[in-house]
This record gives C-alpha cells, sequence and structure tokens, in this order.
C-alpha cells in the first residue's frame, strides 16, 4: 500500500501542472528527448532550474551533485521507494556536468589511450565510446545521474548490474520516470558502451513505454518521426495517453485534452505531443 501510495504520488506531481495549465496553452518541457551526437548542446546551455540531491536527502558521493528540480524530486520518490523495500546502500556519484568539466573527461580519456600506443584516429574512436563528446552528454542537460553503491566503493561497471541497487533499477526505475539510457543491446544504435549505472530522467508515460517495448531513445524517436507511428495506451491508474510526433506545436483551438509536448532536439527538430484525459478501462499499449 506504501508503494501504490508513492507511486500515485509521483505520477499526480508529474501530470498535475499539465491539467492545471493545459486547456489554454500546452506545457513545453525542457526536457527534451535527445542530447546526443546528432542533437549536442551548446557551450553555453546549462540547465534552468536546478537543486542539490543533498538537500533532497539522497545519497551522493558530493553534496554538490546537482540535477533537474523535476528530476531531482521524482528521484527522491524512487530512492526512497527503494529503501522501503530494503535496499539502502545506493550511492548517486553524478549528476549535472557542465560543458567544460565534459571536455576535461574526454581530453583525459582521449590521452590516457594515446599513451598506450593507440593512433589519434583509433583513440578518438576509443575515447568516443567511453566518454562522450564535449555537448554530447547527458549529463549537461541536467536530467541524468550515475548510481553505484557503496559495497561497490562507488565504482562504475558492469557490476552495478549484479548489485542489489541494479536490478531493482532495472525493475522498477521507469515508475518514477527514469530509465537505463545505454542498455547492453543497444550501443550501435546509441553509440555509447553499456552503462547500467547511467538513469535519465525523461517523465511518465515514456519511461514507461521505453521499459515495457525494450526501446532506447533513439529507437522510440524514429518510430514516432521517422516512421509517424502513433501510441495509445491507458496506465493502471487510468490515465489514457496519446503520443504522436508533430513538426510544429498542435494547433490550441484544437485541443480538448491536457498535453504534454517534449522537443526532440533543438528548435526545429520537431516535438512528441501527448495528450492525457483519465479513462477508467486499462487498455494495452498499442501503436498504430
Amino acid at each position: 500500500m506504501k508503494k501504490l501510495l508513492a507511486l500515485v504520488l509521483c505520477l499526480t506531481g508529474l501530470l498535475t501542472p499539465s491539467f492545471s495549465a493545459l486547456a489554454q496553452t500546452p506545457t513545453v518541457s525542457r526536457n527534451r528527448l535527445l542530447f546526443n551526437s546528432v542533437y549536442p548542446m551548446g557551450e553555453d546551455e546549462v540547465p534552468e532550474d536546478m537543486v542539490t540531491l543533498y538537500s533532497l536527502s539522497i545519497v551522493v558521493s558530493l553534496a554538490a551533485i546537482q540535477l533537474d528540480r523535476e528530476a531531482a524530486s521524482f528521484a527522491r520518490a524512487m530512492f526512497n521507494d527503494m529503501i522501503d523495500d530494503g535496499i539502502t546502500n545506493y550511492l548517486v556519484v553524478s549528476g549535472y556536468r557542465t560543458y567544460a568539466k565534459q571536455q576535461q573527461l574526454y581530453a583525459d580519456k582521449f590521452a590516457s589511450y594515446q599513451a598506450s600506443g593507440y593512433s589519434d584516429s583509433e583513440a578518438e574512436v576509443l575515447a568516443k565510446s567511453i566518454v562522450a563528446v564535449p555537448g554530447t552528454s547527458e549529463h549537461q542537460s541536467g536530467y541524468a545521474m550515475d548510481i553505484s553503491n557503496t559495497a561497490l566503493g562507488g565504482t562504475l561497471s558492469g557490476n552495478v548490474e549484479q548489485s542489489a541497487v541494479g536490478q531493482w533499477l532495472k525493475e522498477n526505475a521507469w515508475r518514477f520516470g527514469y530509465t537505463m539510457r545505454y542498455p547492453k543491446d543497444k550501443t550501435e544504435i546509441t553509440g555509447i558502451v553499456y552503462e547500467p549505472w547511467h538513469y535519465r530522467f525523461v517523465g511518465a508515460p515514456h519511461a514507461q513505454i521505453l521499459q515495457e517495448r525494450s526501446l532506447c531513445l533513439e529507437e522510440y524517436v524514429s518510430l514516432t518521426k521517422e516512421e509517424g507511428r502513433t501510441i495509445t495506451f491507458t496506465d493502471a491508474h487510468g490515465l489514457s495517453y496519446n503520443i504522436a510526433y508533430a513538426d510544429t506545436l498542435p494547433d490550441l483551438d484544437l485541443m480538448k485534452d491536457g498535453v504534454i509536448v517534449n522537443p526532440v532536439a533543438q528548435e526545429g527538430s520537431g516535438y512528441l505531443v501527448t495528450s492525457v484525459t483519465h479513462n477508467p478501462i486499462k487498455t494495452p499499449l498499442r501503436w498504430n
């Protein structure tokens, strides 16, 4: 019952702003879907509203670690639920990262491969697969964090997945709007090696769809934008979603339902438009 209440409060917190304001205008989320090598961020792009995780009583390796305020709120609910399940040794080791910090990490990794005898071109390929090129890291967005546990000393490796923390996150993070961003079987699509510690906040209902259909964000965008497919389903709480790609913002005169709008990436890249209504009859997730 306690877990159900936590989830209901979590979902309510995400959707309430939409229902209160969206009758007049759609909420265009700051949380765009893709931050990657195809859709990079500029050096001057900094999240608008961040908060330290330490201030929310989230266990961190450094008190200065920050996330977007909404993402941090859902992270707190997620970790509290994890603790209720008896897993208390999680540790957040990274959150928001500046462009300059990412540049330093990339340069250090590139140099380490050069020092190991790799050519410049080889070192570049290897470095890019481990450390995101500056401007392409989700950490710069403020919506991603790296999660380890105290038993591993806060290290980031494949062992995270085998830990109780990693297993819990893999099964439950979607309920709080988070997704494992770089799965083991998607490296050729994401361009990033398997990272079972890296979780990205995408919100409801996107995290649920990614989980149920075993999709990464690049595939999700491709299905909706490139193939023009729409998604309709009603979740266990009676919230019905219709999700479709749009080149431009929807015509406000035609909107009857609550609408959440996520930019695909930069301006001009289009939008994923999610209409939300209440429907007491649960239907399976369906692609049209």
